[in-house]
């Protein structure tokens, strides 16, 4: 009999869990003896509203009992990460209903057992394998090693080829695209800097949840030289000239969010492999959104020479050559896109007192947001988007 599926937290039943625990351990014959359930049990700070639950459990099975662990992910109906984004659909359930995860190639662990997708009953629920220990193998702030910095842009580059120009995939409709956050987030700053006086609906939200956003805005353009706010605030008005560049380029599915924060090692027998969370932006795009901002989280030295070795990767797993020179001009392009996101959050964090960065770490974050800021006002006037 199949066991009933819990609506609340309070409701999972070891006859439920032990259905999730198959898939985890392999084993058809497991069965869950008892659990318990520990709420939040990570330390750092989250921008959305999801919910963090540890399910540790005793079982028995075909090679007699033992002990595990895992992750339940409760999302919300909406947060403001998502609204930024424009994720209406719940993109990393969608991912793995539609399996789409079983396509990544073998180069990367993604560690999603299970999931119980039921807007009718505002349930957004997703099973994750407890990969603690691969993340700290990894190190959320560590410096990777230049070995294993390439064996991570090797797997890397073997995803990107495994979707490049599939449009039979990369034209689903609820996955992440650069028009998304333009809609939602772009207009959220447009619409602060005139005022709110006539908002979009998505942008109330994003200042409803995030009310440190409308005075940092405010206080990141005031803070920056005439002509520097004039290039960043026409960048946000018009993003026109950004986007139509960017479609003219070859497109693959990316993580867009890939950095030490949601990746880690895992030891296989058949080698090393790349454990990667959180793919709630998964969508289409260029392959250079996921190197440039795994890089620039580690700002290696030699950073050129890995960006050759990930190209050299490429084109071993696509089996042929692509145009280097247009890759590094859309890599130029994705920089300025995902600072205008990304980026700017920071630049608006930092300048805001009531914004949660850690005090310790204020100071750094802010030499680095303008330091970047002068580097996409030089890349706009490069490309005539100015």
């Amino acid at each position: 009999m199949t066991p009933k599926v819990p609506r609340t937290v309070n409701e999972l039943t070891s006859e439920y869990l032990s259905t999730v625990a198959v898939k985890l351990l392999g084993d058809p014959t497991v069965q869950v003896d008892q659990f318990a359930v520990t709420p939040d049990p990570f330390v750092y700070p989250r921008f959305g509203d999801k919910r963090f639950f540890e399910i540790a459990f005793d079982y028995t099975g075909r090679d007699g009992s033992g002990r595990s662990t895992l992750i339940l992910r409760v999302l919300p109906p909406m947060d403001a990460v998502m609204m930024l984004t424009g994720d209406t659909e719940h993109r990393e359930l969608k991912a793995f209903q539609t399996g789409l995860y079983s396509l990544v190639p073998e180069t990367f662990h993604v560690p999603y057992l299970h999931i119980e997708f039921h807007p009718e009953h505002e349930q957004y629920w997703a099973f994750v394998e407890d990969v603690r220990p691969e993340m700290e193998r990894l190190g959320m702030h560590a410096v990777i090693p230049d070995e294993t910095l390439r064996t991570i842009l090797s797997h890397l580059a073997a995803f990107h080829a495994a979707f490049w120009e599939r449009d039979d995939i990369l034209r689903q409709p609820w996955l992440m695209r650069l028009e998304q956050p333009v809609k939602y987030f772009y207009r959220c700053v447009v619409d602060i800097l005139d005022g709110m006086k006539a908002p979009a609906q998505p942008s109330e939200y994003l200042i409803g949840k995030w009310p440190w956003l409308r005075e940092g805005v405010v206080n990141l353009m005031d803070s920056l030289p005439a002509e520097t706010r004039r290039v960043v605030e026409r960048l946000y008005r018009q993003p026109e000239g950004l986007l139509e560049k960017v479609h003219r380029l070859p497109r693959t599915l990316c993580h867009y969010d890939f950095d030490n924060r949601n990746l880690g090692l895992r030891q296989t027998a058949d080698g090393v492999k790349t454990v990667v969370i959180d793919w709630e932006i998964v969508g289409e795009g260029l392959s250079s959104v996921d190197v440039g901002r795994f890089l620039a989280y580690q700002q290696p030295p030699n950073a050129e020479e890995l960006v050759d070795h990930y190209l050299d990767e490429l084109e071993r797993h696509l089996g042929r050559s692509i145009d280097r020179d247009q890759w590094l001009y859309g890599s130029e392009l994705v920089t300025i896109a995902i600072w205008q996101v990304i980026g700017v959050l920071f630049g608006v964090m930092v300048n805001t007192p009531s914004a949660p960065v850690p005090e310790d770490q204020r100071a750094a974050m802010r030499e680095r947001v303008y330091s970047d800021i002068a580097h996409v006002e030089t890349l706009a006037h490069k490309y005539g988007l100015d």
